[in-house]
């Protein structure tokens, strides 16, 4: 399932990509024929990127989210979560080593 994520990422973030590089060649091509001038050009690419870039942020949110759930559906404990289990244990032990050393 992960890997089916994955490979799901890889696509939708490599189409967004092409999409930048033939944006970028239509605008040009675009100023080279006269249609809009370079400065109208430039703007015109600069408004598609970024929303081009907030796509692919709400993509990748998605994505994320998407493994999450998977994740938890599976009942896979994620690395945080085991740090801090680990942390507590060694506390714990620590203070049973403790009170042993005293009595």
């Amino acid at each position: 399932m992960f890997e089916l994520l994955r490979k799901a990422a890889i696509l939708g973030l490599g189409a967004i990509d092409l999409s930048e590089k033939k944006i970028k060649e239509l605008v040009n091509d675009l100023v080279k024929r006269g249609e809009i001038k370079k400065s109208e050009g430039a703007k015109l690419l600069d408004e598609i990127l970024k929303k081009a870039e907030k796509s692919r942020t709400e993509i990748e949110k998605k994505i994320q989210e998407g493994i999450r759930t998977a994740l938890q559906k599976i009942d896979i404990v994620q690395k945080k979560d085991l740090d801090a289990k680990v942390k507590s244990l060694e506390k714990k032990i620590e203070q049973l080593k403790k009170k042993v050393e005293k009595e």
